[in-house]
């Protein structure tokens, strides 16, 4: 089993980017510069942020001259995410800033004194956001004059700031990390320092701000402050594009560079909230959408200056990724290292390098490899292709996927189940990863016909018949219309065929997803996550702008998204908003949207349906021809019960014929 957790040790190749960013980042001449390291969830952004940051440090540098040009780069870690509570997430960042800068072991205690009388303005402006609400005037003048105690409200920020990074900063000595705070440095009390601190204090605008923070970087003799944002992605739209607005307007001064990572699609889509579909009139002179999608891309441009898609692995990498999982695992800590720098040096001479059962042999020289990890290495090379369609190429997700398989191979030998083969085994796992909804439909079909579905025949005959077409009609006929999805067409064709297979023994080893949430194997993307959130809210310009970056999602994350608004309509049959996500996006004409509705309305008991449903539902149908078709026979089956939703449908009916 392997721990959930980013790494600095790399084992997917990605060391490369990682020296990419490092030379753009510690070049003068580019400076200022905003990097965007753009990926899917579980893609690695984290890791790479981790690998750069070590990189960074000067401890770790063997060659003197690297090691003294070194000395001369800051480097801070900013979670966007952890300050995600706080009233304003512009001052958040900025005390987040200061406070590392202020805590460095080598240019902190230079300027922690002009740090303090930066952090009381800052402190000023975060007042002036929240309207000076929480706290009377005079309490604030008194406190920004150094005459009063520090109140709560407006000392909480900084506090807990401090508090936030001497966590961090315990948690990686705890590690045996050597972080950028010294040990004597964790206990700098700011909050005291705020109180002594006599200099007066004012509200900056942005020029004065920069200057001030531009000053304070040249006394460091810095010759670049490195800031690492992370998880940007998970925050609040509103949060993703004030921390963007806070880098460019008030931290993007000479000698500085930032490296953020994020989902590209969830930092547009929050833009698009913001200035698209939000109150701000920025777009009301723009006639068309697309004028209005390229002053998006255009204002992501302006705050991200070089954007850099990290790719998704191949299958080669998928295995030799899983195969270095693998070696840590069973190998002593010697056989491992010596694994680890044979997979190093072979990818500086081959970077398409697939490093195998033979290189590990290889690597390993007069030991023998152990029989439980030549059997892993055989799978790596079987399962390979297989779990990189289905898991699409991503590194998180192959742990993750890697740690269930073991759990159940483990519970298949402890239940004395014998005929579990390992490629049946991944191949129903990338299905219940990738189309829970299908998994399940199976898991009926074979419970029903003792373990040998004729459904799956059917499909595979289909598709391997010689022009490998469905036929539709056939389809809908023995399997059902959501079998005929390009994902479920080369699921169907993965090795190994499952028409002859037994599937009863591999459901049971399964029953803990059979009778549980997505919350394990298969967690729920952060843009899946947002989107749901945006589409089931209460705001018109969150579902407006949910619904068009929906059309950006691939067939897989529409499934995913379709299967949350499922459940929450299911759990919730009574609320309207779910049922209206689905009306909009079918008047939006969104992929799977009208199939999604209607496995809803044949999945919720008809009773307990909000009737109002009935009203809309008759009206979203009634306005196109071609939803009648689909939706008339549902329509007559709910108006036929004595429910509520039936007699307002009924009641519509009857007044359309009249």
């Amino acid at each position: 089993m392997w721990p959930d957790n980013e790494t600095t040790q790399d084992l997917i190749g990605f060391k490369v980017h990682v020296k990419l960013i490092q030379s753009l980042v510690v070049d003068e001449k580019l400076l200022p510069l905003t990097i965007g390291i753009f990926g899917d969830w579980g893609g690695g952004k984290t890791s790479i942020m981790k690998m750069l940051e070590k990189d960074l440090d000067p401890d770790n540098c063997k060659d003197q001259t690297e090691k003294e040009k070194y000395e001369r780069i800051g480097c801070l870690y900013f979670n966007g995410w952890q300050f995600e509570g706080y009233d304003d997430a512009k001052s958040a960042i900025l005390s987040s800033v200061l406070l590392q800068l202020g805590e460095h072991k080598r240019f902190g205690p230079k300027v922690r004194d002009k740090i303090t009388a930066l952090l009381k303005s800052v402190n000023w402006m975060r007042l002036a956001r929240l309207g000076l609400k929480e706290v009377a005037m005079p309490a604030v003048l008194a406190y920004l004059t150094g005459g009063a105690s520090l109140i709560p409200s407006l000392a909480a920020s900084v506090t807990a700031l401090s508090k936030d990074i001497t966590l961090k900063a315990n948690n990686d000595k705890a590690q045996g990390k050597k972080g950028a705070l010294e040990e004597n440095s964790l206990q700098l009390d700011w909050e005291g320092r705020l109180r002594k601190d006599k200099t007066p204090a004012s509200p900056l605008d942005v020029r004065t701000f920069r200057a001030r923070f531009s000053e304070l970087i040249k006394e460091c003799d810095i010759d670049s402050l490195v800031v690492l944002i992370d998880d940007l992605d998970r925050c609040s739209p509103e949060r993703i594009v004030d921390n963007l607005e806070a880098i460019k307007l008030f931290l993007n001064v000479d000698h500085t560079a930032f490296v953020i990572g994020a989902d590209p699609r969830i930092v547009r889509h929050a833009i698009a909230i913001r200035y698209k579909h939000g109150e701000i009139p920025l777009l009301e002179d723009f006639q068309n959408e697309e004028e209005k999608e390229r002053l998006v891309t255009d204002y992501l441009e302006k705050l991200i200056q070089v954007p850099y898609q990290l790719p998704r692995l191949s299958p080669s990498e998928i295995e030799t990724y899983m195969t270095l999982l693998f070696c840590l695992q069973d190998l002593n800590g010697t056989d491992a290292r010596k694994c680890l720098e044979a997979y190093e040096k072979g990818l500086e001479k081959n970077r398409y390098l697939t490093f195998g059962y033979a290189e590990v042999k290889e690597a390993l020289e007069d030991s023998q490899v152990p029989n439980s990890l030549s059997k892993s290495l055989i799978l790596c090379t079987a399962v390979a292709p297989l779990i990189t369609e289905g898991l699409k190429g991503n590194p998180r997700q192959v742990k993750r996927f890697l740690n269930a398989f073991i759990i159940r191979k483990e519970l298949a030998q402890i239940a004395n189940l014998q005929n579990i083969q390992d490629e049946v085994l991944v191949k129903l796992m990338v299905l219940e990863y990738g189309h829970p909804n299908e998994f399940y439909q199976l898991f009926e079909w074979q419970s029903e016909q003792n373990g040998f579905p004729k459904q799956i025949q059917v499909l595979e005959n289909a598709l391997l018949s010689p022009n490998g077409e469905l036929d539709i009609d056939e389809l809908k006929k023995n399997v059902g219309q959501n079998w005929s999805t390009s994902f479920i067409r080369k699921w169907i064709l993965m090795e190994p065929r499952l028409n002859d297979v037994d599937l009863r023994d591999y459901f049971w080893v399964a029953r803990d997803r059979l009778h549980s949430t997505l919350s394990g194997l298969s967690l729920v993307s952060p843009i899946i996550r947002r989107l749901h959130e945006d589409l089931i809210s209460d705001s018109p310009p969150r579902r407006k702008a949910a619904i068009n970056t929906t059309r950006e999602l691939t067939e897989e994350e529409r499934t995913s998204l379709f299967d949350l608004i499922t459940r929450h309509i299911i759990s919730h049959p009574d609320q309207l908003n779910g049922f209206n996500a689905i009306f909009e996006m079918i008047n939006e004409k969104i992929l799977d949207a009208t199939e999604t509705l209607l496995n809803i309305l044949n999945k919720c008991p008809p009773d307990l349906i909000n009737p109002a449903i009935g009203v809309d539902l008759f009206t979203l149908i009634y306005a196109r021809e071609d939803l009648r078709k689909i939706f008339d026979p549902e329509l007559e089956r709910l108006a036929s019960g004595k429910t509520k939703i039936g007699r307002a449908i009924k009641k519509r009916i009857n007044k359309k014929v009249s």
